[in-house]
């Protein structure tokens, strides 16, 4: 079982290893977790040719969760349908996210997780090439991190495309987000563990964000009007410039 094997891969491997996901289409019951590894990679054969499902889970709140690592890269590969968050990133020091689909494949729904990705309380984040699809909250999601590029990526039909909260040293550049309910969302909330600053956005393309508002009541983008581009609110030292802004 691909399941019971993986899971073990990412218990035991040593620091500086790589795991290989073969190419397939698999289904998982319960979550995935690597927890305290360094300069690790795990390397799929293709988005389009490595697809994690986490459509008939019964345990877990996330499908993948990373945490309290060095240096970690995921690349390659697809995670579809978690009951929860498709991949969680948590207090990891230098995380990469490249080439990773994310998504919840029967499209827009208020019972689907909140986050497609999800790096929080991060340091040195690298989001790219990635796409983002389905999330009742946002599809590319940076929290309380340090140090982020998330750049030349898709988040579509999500409550919002891309957020960054309670961030700094944010650049988020050449990236397309489209039918979402709203695009590019920059702000901070009280009570986190940090304040944001110093983010640029710039060079991307926002448009035709007029999507229904499906994420559930109670949630703070619950509250984002259907047609927002952009939606900035209690942050500062951000520079918006060079975008593409249309039809929202």
């Amino acid at each position: 079982s691909i399941e019971q094997r993986l899971q073990t891969q990412l218990i035991t491997v040593a620091d500086g290893g790589l795991i290989e996901l073969p190419e397939g289409n698999f289904m998982f019951t319960k979550s995935l977790a690597m927890d305290g590894k360094s300069n690790i990679t795990i390397k799929g054969k293709g988005a389009d040719k490595t697809i994690l499902s986490f459509k008939n889970q019964t345990e877990g709140a996330q499908g993948l969760l990373i945490s309290n690592g060095n240096n970690i890269t995921l690349e390659d590969f697809s995670i579809e349908d978690a009951k929860g968050d498709n991949l969680k990133v948590s207090e990891v020091n230098g995380i990469t996210l490249r080439r990773i689909n994310s998504v919840w494949a029967d499209g827009p729904k208020t019972e689907n997780g909140a986050y497609a990705l999800y790096p929080v309380l991060c340091k040195h984040v690298l989001i790219e090439e990635c796409v983002a699809m389905g999330s009742s909250d946002a599809g590319i999601y940076v929290g309380q991190s340090d140090s982020v590029i998330i750049r030349n990526s898709k988040a579509y039909w999500n409550v919002a495309g891309i957020e960054s909260e309670n961030s700094r040293w944010v650049e988020i550049y050449g990236n397309e987000a489209y039918e979402n309910t709203g695009g590019i969302l920059v702000f901070d909330l009280p009570g986190l563990t940090q304040y944001g600053h110093s983010t640029k956005v710039y060079n991307n393309k926002v448009y035709d964000n007029n999507h229904e508002n499906f994420a559930a009541k109670g949630n703070i983008v619950a509250s984002i009007p259907p047609g927002t581009g952009f939606m900035v609110l209690a942050t500062h030292q951000l520079e918006i410039t060079k975008n593409e802004i249309r039809n929202n």
